[in-house]
């Protein structure tokens, strides 16, 4: 494949679509064509991430060990696919196994190029990371869709009513920067996010979110703790838990769409709250703190979509 072929299937794939072509160029150089026959496994999950992979040619099949020795397919890639992001990003390992269903043709690009890629200095990667949080929404929702399947026919249950906000002061400055999740992160930017919204505490048992309903805003929970859960019938299955330092109600508010979860406070719990439209502003700036902010939704994003397999993998396994 020539460099001006493999530009133009850089610009066919959603995450690079409309950079320009000196940008697509750059990036070609440092891929590295590879090919799989028919039965090949690219990595198995438990692998450690040192690439991710576009897929030119062909097809893979993309699937998860369940319990009892089941593996179960968890859907397919073709031209065009990017496969290997969360185990590049999260710099550990594959979340899932990937075969070549197929006689396959990819890309490789390296961890380290596409790290320098999202810390560029320019508004490229302030794009790149919006693409990939829609991506990954889309991606959560798709598993979140098939695991409530899995949990039989019953439609979601109402939530109660959501419940109201009781304002608060912020807390301690001390105790945020002791958060696991801003300890890279430059002080000036953290207090610039941190006080981009305004607070609330929350009784146990509230509502935040309804799962079918519009999310209102995204909340960042800062002490205590908060449930993402799927309800079907009698069946309840928790696929998060918003500890401090965790975001949530954000999917609604990148994609449009209403809430995928249901959002129930587990105990006393202190939110930063972020109504949609600061969210938006925020969102869509280029500076140090929407990076901070990008950085943050992006992490949240990659450890949910990972913690979803879970449930799906061993319930799709039992049905």
């Amino acid at each position: 494949m020539s460099e001006l072929e493999t530009v133009s299937l850089l610009g066919s794939v959603p995450l690079f679509e409309g950079r320009d072509e000196d940008d697509l160029l750059e990036l070609a150089r440092v891929l590295r064509r590879r090919k799989s026959a028919q039965g090949d496994v690219l990595w198995s999950r438990g692998d450690h991430a040192r690439e991710l992979l576009f897929v030119v040619e062909g097809e893979v099949t993309v699937s998860l060990p369940a319990p009892g020795g089941h593996t179960v397919e968890i859907g397919k890639a073709g031209p065009g696919d990017v496969l290997g992001e969360i185990g590049v990003l999260e710099g550990g390992e594959h979340t899932m196994t990937v075969q070549a269903s197929e006689p396959t043709v990819v890309l490789a690009l390296s961890r380290h190029d596409f790290a320098a890629l999202l810390s560029r200095p320019d508004p490229t990667s302030f794009e790149l990371k919006r693409r990939l949080a829609t991506q990954f929404t889309a991606r959560l929702r798709n598993q979140l869709e098939q695991l409530g399947r899995t949990m039989g026919d019953s439609p979601p249950v109402a939530a109660r009513p959501l419940a109201a906000l009781e304002p608060s002061g912020p807390p301690d400055s001390r105790y945020l920067s002791q958060l696991a999740t801003f300890h890279d992160f430059d002080p000036v930017a953290l207090w610039g996010f941190l006080t981009s919204g305004s607070y609330a505490m929350c009784v146990p048992g509230s509502t935040l979110l309804a799962e079918g309903e519009p999310s209102a805003a995204c909340y960042l929970t800062i002490n205590g703790a908060v449930e993402k859960v799927l309800i079907r019938g009698n069946r309840r299955v928790r696929v998060d838990l918003a500890g401090p330092g965790k975001a949530f109600g954000y999917e609604g508010l990148i994609d449009g769409r209403p809430s995928p979860v249901t959002a129930i406070t587990r105990e006393r719990t202190l939110l930063l709250v972020l109504p949609r439209d600061p969210f938006g502003q925020l969102y869509n700036r280029t500076d140090t703190i929407a990076r901070l902010f990008l950085d943050v939704l992006l992490r949240d994003l990659v450890t949910t979509v990972r913690l979803t397999l879970r449930p799906h993998a061993r319930l799709a396994a039992s049905v």
